[in-house]
């Protein structure tokens, strides 16, 4: 019997090998056994990937990050060891170049977020730093990031076991913070560990003592609570308390001059509500929170006007929020504009991981996904941090803001989540966009970056662990999560999407090609990979500027023409005939291949796959096509009227291939390839098979 099929979509993508079989669900019609180095459209068919435009080589390039103030004025960083080279990606320029204090190691852990002209950068072994350019965008700087009030280490917070008398109280002014007498030691007080106490006795001479562990009415000279200590060893101040808080009588004084064990001078940030003697462990000395010791930020974000850090290696589930419109100000206090922070905890591991701006902050972590918010304004009263799923985050992918999704890598770095506000829930959801195609990020060795471009084809690009390249055609409202597999012919580091005021958004890798780091545009317009432009001037082109590419290929744009140009090759040149003067294409061939599915044409749970089949007409739908072939076989796209003179553009329409041989239908052939440096775009495939029952 007769059967006639049509496939018209793609949109499901390549299909994990763990579904050949599922022919009751609907991605199997609109999926492909194999889809490399095209494109799935939400349109429904597929056209071949795009190519890459040679810009130049850029050794030691490791990453890629976009710095954009709006889409007229985008740039790009390339980082590399100790330096940033800002890129501008209109005129394909590097504008300067900064020092940086990131190693090789540090650059793909790094984070930031940018605000209008300024970014931030943080890393756990790095103070922050600031990254900024001037308005005209002439004057580019990186420096270390001064805090006016840098966030504090409550944890480490000292309460010293003596009284404090101040010299003043109004905010602004500078006063003096003196210590009291060392207190004796009384047998009904309770101790805790460094407090210090004076005693003597008949037995015992005058001495000072410091507490080894909590007691109550232990005597000093018990050596398994008490150690005797110098008079100096007893104060509570020194020269490394400069920079620290001091918390007293409901007010907070900065100290800025140390000037003696028993005394400091600072600014009174908080008014103190008494000028009166502060009774020991009443009032508190609080360090900064960011040192070598205890690390620096991980993560950093923005969010209603506060910029957000969280993450060092002391405190890795601790989040702060500076004080609204003060990005340097991290001083807490609980009015409704300051600085304020929050911990993450919950049975599972919560280590912060990532920071990303939604309805509130999300905060990604090793064991979990939660938000920051409030039901109001979000405020140091307000504040609150909830657990909404519990998927858990890889830490060495950066998350990629799609539409009102993040995308993040789940924990394992195999499997890609979108994360977002669900209505019906309340709240935050994450269902996984890589169930269909899982075998992808399984067999290259996870998913290293995530680059989102939206024009011209809403295109999510995956960086592999093994240098090959994934992409996602992603359009929520049509429904499409089309999957396929991308080779650029080298090993791909990083890529970059940056956008345009009108037109495509302009997208850049950095690429290894056999030992030769470049960086090239990603282009529709390139039909070769690493492709260059170059005039004539004989019928011989030396090698010696490109050595390292393989598998070469060369085409000729005449108007709407476009011609495969045929040459041979020695080691050290390519050679032509008749070419001197004419300008070429020239670069790495893109092979691209497309396995279909073979139709299944009953309704599950009856199947035909076991049947006896032969393909006896195929019809294309090709768009703007040349040289497509279908199993290893050239189509012939010329009807009998063309001639060899005539223009070689490329042909839209229908296209019918007749004969094909008797085999199991789950065996039926349908391969379709392009490797030819040419366009390809193919809207259809309809099908008309013989079909016998065995």
């Amino acid at each position: 019997m007769k059967q006639y099929v049509i496939k018209n979509n793609f949109s499901a993508g390549e299909l994990s090998p763990t579904l050949y079989t599922r022919t009751d669900i609907q991605q199997y019609s609109n999926g492909a056994k194999k889809l490399l180095n095209v494109i799935p459209l939400v349109e429904g068919g597929i056209r071949k990937r795009p190519g890459t435009l040679f810009l130049t080589s850029s050794a030691t390039s490791l990453r890629l990050i976009p710095f954009v103030v709006n889409s007229d004025q985008a740039y790009m960083l390339i980082l590399k060891p100790l330096s940033i080279q800002v890129f501008n990606p209109r005129t394909k320029t590097v504008v300067t170049t900064v020092t940086t204090p990131y190693t090789a190691a540090q650059i793909p852990e790094l984070q930031f977020v940018q605000y209008r002209y300024e970014m931030f950068f943080t890393h756990n072994n790095v103070p922050v730093q600031r990254f900024r350019s001037s308005e005209d965008f002439t004057n580019w700087e990186l420096t270390e990031f001064s805090f006016t009030h840098p966030p504090l280490d409550d944890d480490s917070a000292e309460y010293p076991f003596r009284k404090a008398t101040q010299s003043g109280q109004d905010i602004g002014a500078y006063i003096t913070i003196t210590l009291g007498n060392i207190t004796g030691w009384d047998a009904a007080a309770n101790y805790l560990a460094g407090d210090v106490v004076e005693y003597s006795d008949a037995t015992h001479p005058y001495a000072v003592y410091r507490a080894i562990k909590a007691h109550s009415g232990q005597e000093p000279y018990n050596s398994e609570y008490w150690e005797k200590v110098s008079a100096n060893e007893a104060d509570s101040f020194s020269e490394s308390d400069v920079g620290s808080y001091i918390f007293i009588n409901d007010g907070i004084v900065k100290i800025t001059r140390y000037i003696s064990p028993t005394q400091v001078g600072g600014e009174v940030l908080k008014k103190l509500e008494a000028v009166t003697e502060a009774i020991e462990r009443s009032w508190s000395i609080t360090p900064p929170a960011f040192n070598n010791t205890d690390g620096y930020p991980r993560c950093c974000t923005y969010f209603k006007q506060r910029l957000v850090l969280a993450n060092t290696k002391k405190a890795p589930n601790k989040i702060w929020f500076s004080a609204v419109g003060g990005n340097a100000n991290f001083l807490e206090t609980t009015e409704d504009g300051d600085a304020f922070s929050v911990v993450s905890a919950s049975g599972l591991a919560n280590s912060i991981l990532f920071l990303e701006a939604q309805r509130g902050v999300v905060c990604l972590t090793s064991g979990g996904e939660y938000m920051v918010s409030s039901d109001g304004a979000l405020t140091p009263t307000t504040v609150n941090i909830n657990e909404h799923t519990a998927f858990g985050a890889y830490p060495l992918t950066r998350p990629c803001r799609v539409g009102n999704e993040i995308l993040f890598i789940q924990r394992g770095g195999e499997r890609l989540r979108a994360l977002s506000y669900r209505y019906e829930v309340d709240g935050l959801v994450s269902p996984e966009i890589s169930a269909l195609s899982s075998h992808i990020g399984e067999m290259h060795g996870g998913i290293n970056e995530i680059s989102y471009q939206q024009e011209p084809e809403s295109l999510v690009w995956c960086v592999l662990g093994d240098g090959k390249v994934a992409s996602i055609t992603l359009n929520r409202d049509q429904e499409v999560i089309a999957w396929a597999n991308q080779d650029f012919g080298g090993t791909v580091k990083s890529i970059c999407s940056v956008p345009t005021g009108l037109g495509s958004d302009l997208c850049f890798m950095l690429i290894n090609r056999n030992g030769t780091t470049c960086l090239e545009q990603i282009s529709f317009d390139a039909y070769l990979d690493s492709q260059r432009t170059v005039a004539l001037t004989s019928d011989t082109l030396s090698k010696s500027s490109f050595s390292y590419l393989r598998d070469l290929a060369v085409n000729q744009k005449n108007g709407e023409s476009i011609f495969f140009i045929g040459f041979s090759e020695t080691s050290t040149e390519m050679q032509f005939q008749g070419m001197a003067g004419q300008t070429i294409n020239y670069g790495q061939a893109i092979h691209s291949e497309a396995v279909l599915f073979p139709p299944e044409l009953s309704q599950n749970p009856s199947s035909t796959l076991l049947f006896k089949a032969k393909l006896d007409r195929t019809a294309f739908f090709f768009n703007k096509t040349l040289a497509p072939e279908l199993n290893g076989e050239l189509i012939e796209l010329f009807e009998f009227t063309d001639t060899p003179m005539d223009s070689q553009t490329p042909r839209t329409g229908y296209h019918l291939i007749e004969g094909g041989n008797w085999s199991d239908l789950h065996a039926v052939p349908i391969v379709i390839t392009h490797n030819k440096p040419l366009p390809f775009h193919l809207q259809a495939v309809a099908m008309q098979l013989s079909i016998n029952e065995r």
